[in-house]
């Protein structure tokens, strides 16, 4: 026979209480903070992983409403790790999908790439990203479709579903090399430049990740505001930029310095912090934009642009920021070549390339850049075809089509058709809800009616009574219901 005990925090603090009462406090104090101790520790000693498999199994079944539940509930839980909240929130958003219920899908699709797209760790964000594009599409936003797409194809190059973006963008006809942030946001309420904190759960900075100014340099900036020597001031802010941690560290330590001298001293010295290859590309634009001589600003973003390109994970367009902020065609040139011989350049996009190659003025460089691209990178027919039209000399571009073995009318290759599994993921079933699987019409459209009309107040009864009893699984339905009798508790007491 076995026994099990119900170990909930309320039950293990009655339980000290008790034995608190049976025995003498001063003699037995020691005793019971052990025995505290370890029964705590029992408790909260579970990351979630348990909760998260049988959420998982449900989802297996079928049962996506009550799924979607569970998982919310492990997501809501800060007991549990970082890495199980993530991955329950993701598939919050999946259970939606698979429920029919595209509404509360984007909301939390753009909830959890808010929290988590840094940019850097790739897990379960390109996937977001993309399943949020493939709901657009299923709700007639094409537009935000296109713009999630992109984002997905920049920002994780080395996904699988940099591919599938990509082939959605084709079907869409949204492959231009226009800029997907073209004053509006991606499809949703987050920005895609926004570089302050989007809830990093992990406690560290990832890299081009901005995770704000420290609390050793607040302190040291609060500290230096009572020095009144001006030089004193500035010398004690340049001796401890030893102890910045980012590139919002540094900006906010050269914005305190005065004297010019003394701010290219502390310049001197971003490359040389330990976290260098980690800071923001926001941060060194802003440290940048502080340096009046032109040479040494570009060299700066040299320096920095050549660094990042070595990243495991670097935006695309982070790169194109960088370019598009140096003067000098020939530093810009320094900056192409580091970036060819980088691990990432593989894995930039032919529009992108485009729009780094149009950053230079000088169009023998401009067209350097797309031939190299089109020889090292395995890019399809389409994607040469994009950098040959943006060539600005008719040779170079006969050169970039000679690239290719195939004719006009061969299958398109991405280059990211043959990447392998991303380094780290252990998950076993795909973390694409549409695969096999598509929204039921029927059911979106009956309750696309129902908001309707309680939005309008209008056909509320004749709605509802069309609704079928599977709709009340979906979170949609019953947050209209609830507005639908509180409309009709309304309408009961003013009858009166």
């Amino acid at each position: 026979m076995t026994f099990s005990i119900y170990t909930s925090p309320i039950f293990m603090v009655n339980l000290s209480m008790r034995i608190l009462r049976r025995l003498n406090m001063k003699k037995h104090l020691l005793l019971l903070a052990v025995f505290i101790s370890i029964t705590v520790t029992g408790v909260f000693a579970q990351d979630g992983t348990k909760d998260l498999k049988w959420a998982k199994s449900l989802l297996e079944h079928g049962d996506y409403a009550y799924a979607g539940e569970k998982f919310a509930d492990i997501a809501a839980s800060h007991y549990n790790s970082p890495a199980v909240r993530k991955e329950a929130l993701y598939y919050v958003g999946y259970c939606h999908v698979k429920n029919s219920d595209p509404w509360q899908a984007i909301r939390v699709f753009e909830q959890f790439i808010e929290k988590y797209d840094n940019g850097s760790s790739s897990e379960f964000v390109p996937d977001a990203l993309y399943v949020l594009g493939r709901v657009y599409e299923e709700t007639g936003d094409n537009r935000s479709a296109i713009k999630v797409y992109r984002r997905c194809s920049r920002t994780y190059p080395r996904s699988q579903y940099a591919r599938k973006s990509e082939e959605r963008l084709q079907q869409l006809g949204g492959s231009g090399s226009t800029d997907p942030f073209d004053g509006d946001n991606t499809g949703g309420n987050y920005d895609p430049d926004h570089d302050n904190d989007y809830g990093n759960d992990n406690g560290h900075n990832h890299p081009g990740h901005s995770g704000g100014i420290s609390r050793e340099i607040r302190s040291l900036l609060r500290v230096a505001e009572s020095v009144n020597n001006d030089f004193t001031r500035d010398q004690m802010l340049l001796e401890g930029s030893d102890r910045a941690r980012s590139g919002e560290d540094f900006v906010a330590l050269a914005n305190a310095i005065k004297n010019t001298f003394t701010r290219s001293q502390l310049l001197d010295r971003v490359s040389k912090n330990e976290n260098y290859n980690n800071f923001s590309t926001r941060s060194m634009l802003d440290l940048a934009a502080l340096i009046n001589n032109t040479y040494q600003r570009d060299m700066f973003l040299v320096s920095f642009g050549s660094a990042m390109a070595n990243r495991d994970y670097v935006s695309n367009y982070d790169l194109v920021e960088v370019s598009a902020a140096m003067n000098n065609d020939a530093l810009r040139q320094q900056l192409f070549d580091a970036i060819s011989e980088s691990k990432s350049f593989q894995f930039i996009n032919a529009r992108t390339m485009v729009e780094l190659a149009q950053t230079c003025s000088n169009s023998f460089i401009h067209d350097q850049l797309l031939l190299t691209a089109a020889q090292k990178n395995k890019y399809g027919y389409r994607d040469l075809r994009i950098l040959a039209d943006a060539c600005k000399n008719s040779f170079t571009k006969t050169q970039i089509l000679q690239q290719t073995d195939s004719g006009y009318n061969s299958p398109y290759r991405s280059r990211t058709s043959a990447i392998a599994p991303e380094p780290g993921s252990s998950r076993k079933q795909s973390s694409d809800p549409f695969a096999g699987f598509n929204f039921n019409k029927a059911q979106i459209e009956r309750i696309k009616n129902f908001m309707n009309a309680v939005e309008r107040k209008r056909n509320m009864a004749e709605s509802a009574r069309q609704l079928k009893k599977s709709d009340l699984k979906t979170a949609t339905v019953r947050e209209y219901m609830e507005r639908y009798r509180i409309l009709q508790k309304f309408e009961r007491i003013h009858q009166r």
